[in-house]
């Protein structure tokens, strides 16, 4: 084993920052250096860990084995050395040459006249993180280094928690929330209506939407997430206060409407009960 060592700009920015968390992908990378298959073959590695939306929880167990074998037999001095290394925290290393354990150490030497097969296998602990990781961290990396260093494979993935992912998941709602009240107070305002409350409510939205982006960059996520949930409640409530007044305006019309056609019934039934009495009908 061995150790290694004005409210529209803040909206933008913060729709930027979304975008490119949205954008990120979410499945594991795995890259084999097929550029060299002349040194090495390399197995699909099995790789285990906790996820969350596919990437991996921060301090959860990461657990990887991969098989490297067919050592090429036509290099300079028989040899190669293996390098190692990993992001992962408290890390346990371990390899098998031909089904036989051996001391894992970075850098570990290959005869490729004798080794059939060797066996890589590491357990580490995922780093704690209080925002998710900009760029994938890698779970295993190991090169071969003949005369100059090859990459063999590299398995990497981001690292993140539940309540990250549910702070910019109510990210994302909060601005859907706060575009169709955007969308409700237009409608009115182009109606004649008055929407002073709503646009309180939606300014205070905001508000509270950016508080949450400056608390999430702080790495303070619960608290993000707490202003990103008063976000999405101020920006409802300005969509119903919005729907309200639209509604107000048509329940009014609505009355003006049944009032004159009450008048209009009325009028009609004393006309007629006016002329059966010219002609002498009662």
């Amino acid at each position: 084993m061995i150790p290694l060592k004005n409210n529209s700009r803040h909206i933008l920015t913060l729709l930027v920052v979304i975008g490119a968390f949205c954008l990120m992908p979410l499945s594991m990378s795995v890259c084999v250096a097929e550029e060299n298959p002349q040194f090495v073959e390399v197995s699909q590695p099995s790789v285990n860990y906790e996820a969350i939306s596919g990437m991996v929880k921060n301090g959860s167990e990461v657990t990887i084995s991969v098989a490297l074998t067919n050592f090429s037999k036509e290099i300079e001095g028989d040899e190669s050395e293996l390098l190692f290394h990993s992001n992962l925290k408290e890390l346990v290393w371990g390899i098998s040459i031909d089904g036989t354990p051996k001391e894992c150490k970075s850098p570990f030497t290959i005869d490729h006249r004798k080794v059939t097969e060797a066996r890589i296998t590491l357990t580490g602990q995922a780093p704690e993180v209080n925002k998710r990781t900009e760029e994938e961290i890698a779970l295993l990396n190991i090169t071969q280094k003949i005369k100059e260093e090859y990459p063999v494979i590299c398995v990497k993935e981001y690292v993140t928690s539940e309540i990250i992912e549910d702070a910019l998941s109510m990210w994302h709602e909060a601005n859907e929330t706060i575009t169709k009240a955007n969308e409700e107070i237009t409608n009115a305002e182009e109606a004649g209506l008055n929407v002073a409350g709503a646009k309180e409510s939606l300014v205070l939205a905001k508000e509270y939407l950016n508080n949450s982006q400056q608390l999430y960059n702080e790495g303070r996520s619960e608290d993000a997430l707490e202003e990103a949930n008063k976000a999405v409640d101020s920006a409802k409530e300005a969509e119903a206060k919005a729907g309200s007044a639209v509604g107000g305006r048509t329940l009014r019309n609505y009355a003006i409407i049944a009032v004159v056609v009450v008048i209009a019934i009325v009028a009609f039934v004393l006309l007629l009960q006016q002329r059966q009495r010219k002609r002498g009908v009662y």
